[in-house]
């Protein structure tokens, strides 16, 4: 026996210094893979950048003189119905001509409501198209700043925004619902003011 082992000694000894290199290299693996490196993760105060991006104001603007426009329109409407109204008072009652005034009377009154509805409507859909164009130019600037600056994942950082008053349970629900982000560092990760920056920039040089 003692021979053998004065024989094979060697080998043995080379054995299980393979054993041990490759028990090492497994542990070292997977301790690589339990503590990967982290992914870069960047945030932005979604509310913050609608705020304060120049492009937003003008189209609010924009809005603004659509809306005061249908309002001139409705104030007619409204002006209208009421001369017609008075004149309607000081004709005889049966008579031919206070029927016809009756009858222009309820068709301005209907087109005023008509007109009304088309005038919400109108306003309520051009606005959300514009969100949508915002929407999508706030995604494309995130993008670019995330691509420069090498983060991997961009949140949207709610976590400024009021806390749910708890005393308004369906608006508290619908609050927590959809909180994205509790907690932010702003001088780490935060990269709102680089996209309000660029933005303004891109906006106010194509004008």
């Amino acid at each position: 026996m003692k021979n053998w082992l004065k024989e094979n000694g060697s080998m043995l000894l080379a054995m299980a210094a393979v054993a041990v290199a490759v028990l090492t290299t497994v542990q070292a693996s997977a301790l690589s893979r339990k503590f990967a490196s982290p992914t870069p993760v960047a945030v932005v105060d979604w509310l913050a950048v609608t705020d304060k991006v120049d492009e937003w104001k003008e189209m609010l603007a924009q809005l603004k003189k659509i809306e005061d426009g249908l309002r001139e329109q409705d104030a007619r409407l409204v002006k209208t119905l009421s001369d017609l109204k008075e004149s309607i008072l000081v004709l005889p009652e049966g008579s031919e001509s206070r029927q016809r005034e009756e009858d222009k009377y309820i068709l301005a009154s209907l087109e005023s409501e008509g007109l009304k509805r088309f005038a919400e409507n109108k306003l309520r859909t051009e606005k959300a198209k514009r969100e949508v164009r915002l929407y999508q130019k706030i995604s494309a600037a995130v993008s670019r700043i995330a691509e420069r600056d090498g983060w991997q994942i961009v949140l949207w950082d709610d976590s400024k925004n009021k806390s749910p008053d708890l005393n308004k349970l369906e608006e508290a629900g619908q609050l927590i619902s959809r909180r994205q982000v509790f907690y932010s560092r702003k001088d780490a990760v935060d990269i709102t003011d680089a996209v309000i920056l660029l933005m303004n920039n891109e906006f106010n040089a194509g004008r």
